[in-house]
């Protein structure tokens, strides 16, 4: 047996011998029942909808709130796995770091059309248009709620919040008074801890610290070796808010962060060469902070916000990026007359970055800075006692495509105090990124029998258009009893100017000391298409301490290339998502201080990754010790050792079991 392995036994031995220890300390009966009824998660305060506070059954949107409950009691250990719980996402895991998320298709390592946000902060990253999931990390006992919209969000949110929206809501400091420190390990969690502490400064300040850190193990590689991804994190905020009287609230928080994540690299090469595989780590850093003032009025109320985002990332022999983004957001929220909610608004983004090139990956120029501008407008009518429709449309200037209007439109009718029909239009866009616009990819590609190096290059097109979607939707929200809802999501969405990959003409390139051959290919905009889909959600709660969720999607995509066009592996991305998804999610409460958590998800195939169907089942088994002190058990994948999720780049994930223990004074 390795050190490495006695190691991680020994971890998982001591953390179980924790748990012991405490369930032995503790006579105490503490029967906690489920913190929310079935009738009170239909009374949500949601605000990603409309960018208001308004009650979840109300929303005109296929909107879901992942609760802090739901995250505590699953026993998950990132953000990422947290989306598991939300019907309609496609969270695929790629390694113990790399995770391909979206929401309605188009699911890939590069998936770019989903907004994602935390505490309002975008961290959607220009370079790609997408989200590097291994750095969107936060204290998970702080987080007061993720709300998941599946469908567009482009007139409030802006360009990319194409297919969803997530955004992510920690609590406040003034409800995270006093310490609370988390330990655990595992066999592939080999190791995390976290420590909180907040308080207040002076009569009106409330302020919060915090720190954390997580060493993981590597995946299984497909042909069943260890994998070479093994990561590690640490990360470190505050968060302070002051209260104005009963009218103002000031809040500044920040983030800084730092680790890196193992994998195999090509070598640096030259034209003529073929480079081989070396095994490194990528190194990724970063920094926030954040600042937010809400005013409140009679009759409206009126939020500034200004935040800078800083984030590294180098990649051996691939490219190292730096980049800094300055956002401010304005809106203004007032009732005009007896019949009419105004929200308006205006944003201003600075993003500047710094590459440093290599011939595997270059970008053209190296340095650039990128402005956008933006306004949006939405009315909320009332055009009866019931029945509201709601009008808006953002309006921004970036400098790739210029001018763009993300417009919509949604009637709600709320039948009665139990039942909602919603109904939605909507055009949304993705506007093209650095890697759509300014890249150059140069990959060896060696041909057997051909006696010179053959390289394929794939270049960026600065006249991308941006890619267009306008979507329809309806859903329908019934509350059938103090212990059953019902919520279902129909969607159908035509899509145009989708990005394709344009083979040009080869060429033979003649010097010394050995010829070689280029296959180069073009960025476009020459794939058009159209998906249609639904969602269903049923909550029951047969017993105080046992709540079921059922949810259930299907989605359908059909990609079709414009005449004319060569791109033949495109149009593939239809079979990067599954059809079906299903799941089901029980809590429940326990004697003797005891909570589980039961999750079986299925997952369909996944065709063009050649990824077959699987179903994964996780559980959690937690134990109140005493009033401020927990332990729990959380096995994932209990019935599978190990699973294939994505293939691009992927491993296998395999069964994991850790031990966590929780106190809080």
């Amino acid at each position: 047996m390795s050190e490495r392995t006695r190691a991680k036994q020994g971890g998982l031995i001591a953390a179980i011998g924790c748990l012991a220890a405490c369930h032995a300390a503790s006579a105490q009966d503490v029967s906690d029942l489920l913190d929310l009824s079935i009738e009170e998660l239909a009374t949500l305060r949601v605000t990603s909808v409309s960018r208001l506070e308004e009650s979840l059954s109300d929303a005109p949107a296929s909107v879901f709130v992942i609760t802090a409950e739901e995250i505590r009691r699953s026993g998950v250990m990132s953000v990422a796995e947290a989306l598991r719980l939300a019907p309609g996402v496609e969270v695929a895991r790629r390694s113990t770091h790399e995770w391909s998320i979206t929401i309605r298709g188009f699911n890939s390592d590069l998936a770019n059309k989903l907004l994602v946000l935390i505490d309002g902060r975008s961290v959607y990253s220009p370079l790609y248009a997408g989200v590097f999931w291994d750095v969107q990390d936060t204290l998970l006992e702080d987080i007061e709620r993720i709300e998941v919209i599946s469908g567009p969000g482009g007139t409030l949110w802006g360009a990319n919040a194409v297919n969803g929206v997530i955004n992510i809501i920690t609590r406040s400091a003034a409800d995270t008074k006093g310490a609370f420190v988390e330990l655990g390990g595992g066999n592939e969690e080999r190791g995390f801890a976290g420590l909180r502490y907040g308080g207040t400064l002076g009569d009106d300040i409330a302020a919060r610290a915090y720190v954390k850190y997580f060493d993981r193990d590597s995946s299984k590689e497909i042909g069943g070796g260890d994998g070479i991804d093994d990561s590690h994190l640490a990360q470190a905020g505050f968060r302070m808010e002051r209260e104005s009287g009963e009218s103002s609230l000031f809040t500044l928080q920040g983030d800084v962060y730092g680790g890196a994540s193992a994998g195999v690299f090509r070598d640096s090469f030259t034209l003529g060469t073929l480079p081989a595989g070396t095994e490194g780590e990528t190194d990724v850093a970063g920094a926030n902070v954040l600042g937010r003032w809400d005013r409140e009025f009679d009759n409206g109320d009126l939020t500034l916000q200004i935040y800078y985002d800083y984030t590294r990332r180098d990649i051996p022999n691939t490219y190292k990026e730096s980049r800094d983004t300055v956002d401010i957001d304005f809106q203004h929220h007032w009732a005009f007359g007896d019949r009419n909610d105004v929200l308006w608004g205006v944003g201003f983004r600075e993003s500047s970055d710094e590459l440093d090139n290599t011939l595997f990956a270059s970008f053209e120029p190296a340095n650039r800075d990128d402005q956008t501008w933006s306004a949006f407008f939405q009315d909320k009518i009332e055009l009866s006692e019931r029945l509201y429709l709601t009008l808006g449309s953002k309006f921004e200037d970036n400098d790739y495509t210029g001018f763009e209007s993300q417009p919509n439109a949604r009637l709600s009718w709320l039948m009665d105090e139990r039942r909602t029909f919603w109904a939605a239009i909507s055009r949304a866009v993705r506007i093209p990124s650095r890697l759509d616009t300014d890249l150059r990819l140069t990959l060896p590609f060696p041909i057997p029998g051909i006696p010179f190096p053959v390289y394929v290059t794939v270049a960026g097109n600065p006249e991308l258009d941006s890619e267009r979607l306008v979507a329809y939707e309806a859903g329908y929200r019934i509350q059938a009893g103090d212990r059953l809802s019902f919520d279902v999501t129909v969607f159908h969405n035509d899509y145009e100017d989708l990005q394709t990959v344009e083979p040009q003409p080869p060429v033979i390139v003649a010097v010394p000391p050995l010829p070689y051959a280029l296959v180069p290919n073009l960025l476009d905009s020459r794939m058009a298409g159209e998906s249609s889909g639904a969602t269903f959600v049923a909550n029951w709660q047969p017993a105080s301490s046992w709540r079921l969720r059922f949810q259930y999607s299907r989605f359908d995509l059909d990609l079709e290339t414009e005449p004319g066009s060569l791109d033949q592996a495109r149009p593939n991305l239809t079979g990067n998502s599954p059809e079906d998804q299903l799941a089901v999610y029980a809590f429940a409460e326990l004697p003797r201080n005891l909570s589980l958590y039961t999750g079986i998800r299925y997952v369909d195939a996944l065709p063009n990754q050649a990824v077959e169907s699987y179903t994964a089942v996780d559980v959690n088994l937690a134990w109140q010790a005493r009033e401020r002190m927990r332990a729990s058990i959380a096995v994932q994948n209990l019935n599978d050792s190990r699973h294939l999720e994505f293939r691009d780049g992927a491993n296998q994930i395999e069964r994991s079991a850790s031990v966590k223990v929780t106190f809080s004074f």
